[in-house]
């Protein structure tokens, strides 16, 4: 503790008198140093500050986005360049290890001669092209796959044996009957149309148009060209049953009656046509000639067929009238025989009313 000098002390302890009391001025508070004054009262900042901060900010940010771009660049460069070099490396061909040479009567096979397997292709596809039996291959292995699962592969062989044999009405013929199968009608219709103005008349063509037309709800136009067809193969059953339900559909049953009873004049009684076309007299009310096509078709059809064309209901009058009733024995009669038990129904398959596209 300092000392304190005596007459500071003195002054201090003496009471101010009135005169001084008056004209004394008190003093002045003392002021916070200038850093605690900022401190507490902050000035707010100015405008060109803020903008000054932006840009550094952004100035930051780009720099940092730059950075991080040239890196990732770099690391796609260097993972490209590595990928080619493992490309390359599976590229090159291993050395074929030796292979002992073996007797001609060993090689020889059929007529084929023997050559390593890197050549086998080659050889092949040399043999083939030359081959007196089969001209072209492609259009024989294109039909050896399934036009609905392998539908790209079937094409590309087609496009081949195109190329191999040249553009006529049977390869187009060939595409659209594949376009069909896989449910492409207007590509399977171009390929029709082209294939009919390089050979007018060609009769797979028109089969398979009166398919494309029936799919597009053109039964008129599926009538007119089934009959060009018939008109060169009389004896086509399948074309006979879709022209009976164009026909149908069209409002002339019996138009396809007479045609089906002109078709079924030489036909043996295993001809499936037997069932339709006593369901189509069926439902003319010509219960007569159904039910002789109907016991007609019991000699050779199968015995399913027949009971579920009975079952139809297109037989209900008959059955509710009592005039099959003598049929509806004999066919208890063979089915008891057959099968030794009650027939039950999913083992009755029904019949197909529209073919499958037609190849040349």
């Amino acid at each position: 503790m300092m000392p304190v000098e005596h007459g500071e002390q003195m002054d201090a302890n003496r009471q101010a008198s009135p005169a001084e009391r008056k004209n004394h001025v008190p003093p002045r508070p003392r002021r916070k140093p200038r850093h605690i004054r900022r401190h507490l009262h902050p000035r707010p900042p100015s405008a060109q500050s803020t903008w000054v901060r932006l840009g550094i900010s952004a100035a930051a940010a780009g720099v940092l986005i730059l950075v991080l771009l040239a890196l990732a660049i770099k690391y796609a460069e260097r993972d490209w360049a590595r990928k080619n070099q493992q490309a390359h490396a599976s590229r090159v061909r291993r050395p074929d290890p030796p292979t002992q040479s073996r007797p001609n009567a060993e090689n020889a096979a059929a007529g084929w001669s023997y050559t390593p397997p890197h050549g086998a292709a080659a050889a092949t596809l040399q043999h083939l092209s030359g081959d007196a039996l089969i001209p072209n291959w492609w259009l024989i292995q294109s039909r050896g796959h399934s036009a609905r699962e392998q539908s790209y592969l079937v094409l590309a062989m087609l496009r081949m044996a195109m190329a191999a044999g040249g553009e006529s009405a049977a390869m187009k013929n060939d595409f659209a009957a594949a376009y069909l199968q896989q449910n492409r009608v207007n590509a399977a219709t171009r390929q029709l149309r082209m294939a009919l103005q390089i050979e007018p008349g060609f009769a797979p063509a028109l089969f398979n148009s009166a398919l494309c037309a029936t799919a597009q709800r053109h039964p008129a136009e599926a009538s007119r060209l089934l009959a060009q067809y018939l008109a060169q193969r009389p004896n086509d059953a399948a074309a006979y049953r879709l022209q009976s339900m164009l026909l149908t559909q069209l409002g002339q049953p019996e138009v396809a009656l007479d045609i089906l009873e002109r078709f079924l004049r030489n036909q043996p009684p295993e001809q499936p046509l037997f069932l339709e076309t006593a369901v189509l007299a069926a439902r003319l009310g010509q219960n007569t000639k159904a039910l002789l096509y109907l016991e007609t078709s019991l000699a050779g059809n199968p015995i399913q067929s027949v009971v579920r064309t009975y079952q139809s209901s297109a037989f209900r009058n008959i059955r509710l009238s009592g005039v099959g009733d003598a049929l509806a024995a004999k066919l208890a009669a063979r089915a008891r025989v057959a099968f030794s038990a009650p027939l039950p129904v999913e083992e009755i398959l029904p019949l197909r009313a529209t073919p499958d596209a037609m190849v040349r």
